[in-house]
């Protein structure tokens, strides 16, 4: 009796176990989606920001890109921040107004 008394404790325990795995990769899954969703539009907005400041030069087209600029700051990877940190710095307009 004993015996079976602990082998049904030991499967109550191993589907507790597995519903807690369960939720924590669900939740998982949603914080990682949430994060792509963040970081696709971000840059996608900051791709369009770039090249409307190219087309128009205009300083509302600056500030739209500098918009988008933070947005990735936010939600970038310290490489993504470098590599917009050098395109800022390396842009040719910027480089032809300080002359």
């Amino acid at each position: 009796m004993s015996q079976m008394i602990s082998l049904l404790t030991a499967f109550g325990l191993g589907s507790i176990v597995t519903a807690l795995i369960q939720s924590w990769l669900s939740r998982r899954t949603i914080k990682d989606e949430r994060s792509f969703k963040e970081k696709q539009a971000a840059y996608g907005g900051l791709l369009e920001a770039y090249h409307r400041a190219a087309v128009e030069g205009t300083d509302e087209a600056a500030k739209h890109f500098a918009y988008w600029q933070m947005r990735c700051e936010l939600v970038g990877s310290a490489g993504v921040r470098d590599a917009i940190r050098h395109l800022v710095e390396t842009n040719d307009d910027r480089r032809a107004s300080n002359r």
